[in-house]
């Protein structure tokens, strides 16, 4: 009989490349795989289909869509107001809880990984009747401000859920660590957010003039301290360098990344979100990858973000600020990158680069050798499927 294993989230697959990644490894790994999700986003239907037409496992909507299936979709949506307005957390975060229980007692799977917080209700009522694995990707109560309402929302749903859970994968080792000082009985794997070797370009050698710099992200912020590091360069406004900014970015934010930038040297461009493989070629074409985590949340401190990994991958260097899962990285791979904790070490650091550009690409092609040997899914994921197995085993 083959193994089956039901991934549930309550996003949709385009939106979350670890829940892919997982779907991917044990589809590849011999497992019969269904994913169960739930629509979240209208920009992220494209990203579905194409994600769809390469996969390797079987995938299901629950809850309806507001074009396609619009009478599910409101039904599920009044649920989800009257659950907040009755302050009924599991309903509120997963209002679908029932129909996904309904799809896995169709499945039979022999185990249950959720994704995201709205897959706890899920795990938590599945785990009396077969072996569940909640997958970490943040510290999600601390991804808001302390003692704010969305966070304590969430902790409360964890709390009342994750007894109910033994294992968990974590996306660092300090997300797992804080999830085992708060719920002691959890055993943690740490498995890092890392790409596959399919999406790695060649390594592009280039002249250091100008300087090019990427950030990226879904969503494009004015609270992920770019505007701060801009206005850091003003002590070397004569350097030229060229910054790419890739994601979601509405006018506002546009026009104000834009004012933030000092020196007629230093130019700025935006590009839209695209999928893994073709971000990973446009970040090699790049030099210096940002990761200027600004720290202000617990989870910010403590989770590994696809920066530390995309930019390798390409081949950039990381540029990274100082959190403590950042600093820990760089402990563990300084070939990935370097830390900074200054304004005066930051413009260092950049001087040095575009003096020095043999120093450049020989760091660029000591980071992309790195992603080669060690930092690629094909390794870090034999983690999970180790995991399964064991899991799926042991039960009674």
């Amino acid at each position: 009989m083959n193994r089956r294993v039901a991934i549930v989230t309550t996003k949709q697959p385009g939106t979350n490349p670890r829940m892919r990644k997982n779907a991917d490894a044990l589809a590849a790994a011999g497992y019969d795989v269904d994913v169960l999700y739930a629509f979240n986003a209208a920009w992220a239907d494209e990203a579905d289909q194409t994600v769809f037409q390469q996969a390797k496992w079987r995938h299901r909507r629950i809850g309806g869509h507001p074009q396609k299936e619009f009478k599910t979709y409101a039904i599920q949506r009044l649920h989800r107001k009257w659950a907040d307005w009755t302050h009924n957390l599991s309903a509120a975060f997963c209002p679908c809880r029932h129909e996904y229980i309904k799809a896995l007692q169709t499945i039979q799977p022999h185990l249950v990984i959720g994704h995201n917080p709205g897959a706890l209700p899920i795990l938590s009522e599945w785990s009396s009747e077969g072996t569940v694995l909640f997958d970490a990707e943040d510290d999600h109560p601390g991804e808001f401000k302390v003692h704010s309402p969305e966070s304590l929302r969430v902790a409360e749903m964890e709390k009342y859920h994750l007894k109910e859970i033994t294992h968990i994968t974590a996306a660092s080792p300090l997300i797992g660590k804080e999830y085992q000082r708060r719920f002691p009985h959890l055993e943690v794997t740490a498995i890092d957010n890392v790409f596959d070797l399919d999406f790695q370009p060649e390594f592009q050698e280039s002249a250091g003039d100008p300087l090019k710099f990427v950030w990226f992200s879904q969503v494009v912020g004015l609270d992920r301290g770019l505007q701060e590091f801009f206005a850091a360069l003003g002590a070397i406004a004569d350097v030229r360098i060229q910054f790419t900014i890739i994601g979601l970015c509405e006018e506002h934010v546009r026009r104000t990344l834009q004012n933030s930038i000092l020196s007629e040297h230093h130019t700025l461009s935006f590009e839209p979100p695209v999928q893994e493989k073709k971000l990973m070629q446009k970040l090699g074409q790049h030099h210096i990858g940002l990761a200027i985590e600004t720290g202000m949340t617990r989870n910010r401190q403590l989770c590994r973000t696809n920066k530390l990994f995309c930019y390798p991958l390409s081949g950039c260097i990381t540029l990274a600020s100082n959190t403590r899962s950042q600093t820990q990285f760089m402990e563990e791979h300084p070939e990935a990158g370097v830390v900074y904790d200054s304004n005066r070490q930051l413009t260092d650091l950049i001087l040095q680069w575009a003096t020095q550009p043999d120093v450049l690409n020989n760091q660029r092609k000591a980071a992309w050798k790195l992603a080669q040997s060690k930092l690629n899914w094909e390794v870090e994921s034999e983690k999970l499927v180790a995991l399964v197995e064991r899991l799926i085993h042991q039960k009674p």
